[in-house]
C-alpha cells in the first residue's frame, strides 16, 4: 500500500516543477546569434585561369552588398575593371587585383571584392604572355544588363580586336589575401544563453533533488 507520506510528496511536484520554471523571472534557454551566421555577406568564387584564358563563370550575378573572390590559377592573372566601350583598358578607378601567379593548382592568394550597386562591372585579364589574355577572350562581367547591345559577347568581340592590354599601378577597389577562399554566410550555432536567473535554476533544481531522494528512500 502506498503510504500517505509518499502520496504527500508526490503532490508537491507540480510545485517545485512550477518553481523551476518561474521563480526569479522566465528561465527560457535561446540560441545567441553567431556572428558568422545570415548577417555576414554571402560570397561567390570565380576561378580565375583554371580553364584556359577564360574566367569561370565568366557571368556573375551578385546582390548588393555579396562579396565576390577571384581564385587565380597558372600562370599569371589578373583581374581588371574596364569601360564596356574599351575593353583591355582600365576604366577610371578601375577595380585591380594586381597579377598573381601560381606555379600549380590555386595560388595562394585570392582577391575579393564587394558589390556596391546593381551596375554592369566589365572585367578582363591584362596578362601578356604568352600573348594578351583579353584579346583571346578572357573577359568576364558582373550583373549584366538584362536587354540591349551591351553582351558579354559584344564585349569579348570588341576585346579580340585589340593587341594590347594595360593596367592600373597598384591593388585598387578589393583586398588581397593569402590562403583559399571561404564561403561565409552560413549560420552555425551560437552558444546557449540562459535568459534567465542561473542561481535560481540552481537553487530549484536543488528542491527537486531533495523531493526525488525522499521517494527513492520511501519505495526501499
Amino acid at each position: 500500500m502506498v503510504s500517505s507520506t509518499f502520496i504527500a510528496a508526490l503532490s508537491a511536484l507540480p510545485l517545485a516543477f512550477a518553481q523551476y520554471s518561474y521563480y526569479g523571472g522566465n528561465a527560457t534557454v535561446s540560441l545567441a546569434p553567431n556572428p558568422t551566421g545570415t548577417g555576414s555577406p554571402s560570397v561567390q568564387t570565380v576561378s580565375v585561369g583554371k580553364d584556359g584564358f577564360v574566367f569561370t563563370p565568366d557571368t556573375i550575378h551578385a546582390k548588393v552588398g555579396e562579396e565576390i573572390t577571384f581564385q587565380f590559377f597558372p600562370k599569371n592573372h589578373s583581374v581588371v575593371q574596364a569601360d564596356f566601350n574599351n575593353p583591355c583598358n582600365p576604366s577610371e578607378g578601375a577595380i585591380f587585383s594586381g597579377f598573381i601567379p601560381a606555379a600549380s593548382g590555386p595560388a595562394n592568394q585570392t582577391f575579393t571584392i564587394k558589390v556596391h550597386d546593381d551596375k554592369p562591372i566589365w572585367l578582363y585579364c591584362a596578362a601578356l604572355l604568352p600573348r594578351p589574355h583579353c584579346a583571346a577572350g578572357m573577359v568576364a562581367v558582373i550583373n549584366p544588363p538584362g536587354h540591349g547591345p551591351n553582351t558579354l559577347a559584344a564585349f569579348r568581340e570588341l576585346a579580340a580586336k585589340t593587341n594590347i592590354s594595360t593596367a592600373p599601378s597598384a591593388v585598387n577597389g578589393g583586398s588581397v589575401h593569402s590562403g583559399a577562399p571561404t564561403p561565409s554566410g552560413t549560420a552555425t550555432g551560437g552558444p546557449v544563453l540562459s535568459t534567465g536567473a542561473a542561481s535560481s535554476l540552481l537553487a530549484s533544481g536543488g528542491a527537486i533533488g531533495g523531493l526525488m531522494g525522499a521517494f527513492a528512500a520511501l519505495l526501499l
